[in-house]
């Protein structure tokens, strides 16, 4: 699950956890080392979590701290919940994938190479590139995937924002031009990255079962 965790004088941070049912509607989150920081992480402020559900929703709810009880673990109540069709809101996984992209507009056509990871979800991709490119401008995308069934998808998108992470140029990128039979792959994609992430972060975390 992902869930994003008030911070003192600064913007959220979303991070993935891994839950344990308590006593309803109390349950724990375990985290990697140095992604809770207590030090920096505020109490008082409500939490939100999002997780994908068996059927491929989105559920997502609000939850207050109960405790802080180490390093890498946080007690969490549930305030409320809800739950959004997959269509409406779609996770988001940083994946090692095959991408090109190229300008749709102007003079320029010739496809670029994207070094991975990239950051994808049903609605749209994040990509580094070498150079910026003004927000609103329609490119052409090909997404190579291999699971659960290996398959080049072709699309459009538009620019929605270029910026600075970690000294990379990223292109943020919303889907405009896209079957919806491979929209549907990219979230299966999605989901099914999702779950190898998890069996690992598991593992990491010594909660093999």
């Amino acid at each position: 699950m992902q869930i994003s965790l008030p911070r003192h004088g600064a913007e959220p941070t979303v991070v993935d956890g891994v839950a344990l049912a308590q006593k309803p509607p109390i349950f724990e989150v375990t985290f990697l080392p140095d992604q809770l920081q207590p030090a920096s992480f505020d109490e008082q402020a409500g939490c939100l979590v999002s997780f994908v559900a068996a059927d491929g929703s989105t559920l997502g709810f609000s939850a207050e701290v109960v405790s802080v009880a180490s390093d890498t673990k946080l007690l969490l109540r549930v305030l409320d919940a809800s739950s959004q069709a997959q269509q409406r809101a779609y996770f988001r996984v940083d994946a090692a994938l095959s991408v090109s992209y190229w300008p749709i507009d102007g003079e320029d056509v010739s496809a670029q190479s994207v070094q991975t990871p990239v950051n994808l979800s049903g609605g749209g991709i994040r990509i580094p590139v070498k150079e910026a490119l003004r927000d609103g401008r329609k490119v052409g995308l090909e997404i190579i995937i291999d699971v659960p069934n290996p398959r080049v998808i072709e699309c459009r998108a538009v620019v929605i924002r270029s910026f600075l992470l970690g000294g990379v140029m990223q292109l943020a990128l919303r889907f405009v031009d896209i079957e919806e039979e491979e929209r549907d792959a990219l979230v299966a994609y999605c989901f099914a990255e999702q779950r190898k992430q998890l069996r690992l972060k598991v593992h990491m975390l010594g909660m093999d079962t």
